[in-house]
C-alpha cells in the first residue's frame, strides 16, 4: 500500500502541474476547470475534450483519493498494532 500511496502522490503532483499548464499555457481548460469550448471552431467542427484531457481530469480526482485512502489505512494499521 505504501507504493500505491507514493505513486498516487506523484500522479497527484504531476496531474495538477499539467492542469496548471492546460489553464495558463494551452488554454484548453478555463480557470474554473471546465473545458474551454470557446476556442474558434475550424470548419464548423465543435471542439470537445480528447482522451488525454479526460484522463487528466480522472487523475486529478483519483490520485488524491488513493493518497488519502493509503494514509487512512496506514494510520489504522498503526493504531491496531498498539
Amino acid at each position: 500500500m505504501r507504493f500505491a500511496t507514493w505513486l498516487g502522490g506523484a500522479v497527484w503532483i504531476g496531474s495538477w502541474y499539467l492542469m496548471y499548464l492546460e489553464v495558463t499555457r494551452w488554454h484548453h481548460v478555463k480557470p474554473s476547470l471546465a473545458f474551454n469550448s470557446d476556442l474558434a471552431p475550424a470548419a464548423g467542427i465543435r471542439p470537445h475534450p480528447g482522451q488525454p484531457l479526460i484522463l487528466l481530469y480522472i487523475a486529478c480526482v483519483a490520485a488524491p483519493l488513493v493518497v488519502v485512502a493509503g494514509l487512512v489505512k496506514q494510520i489504522r494499521t498503526r493504531r491496531a498494532a498498539r
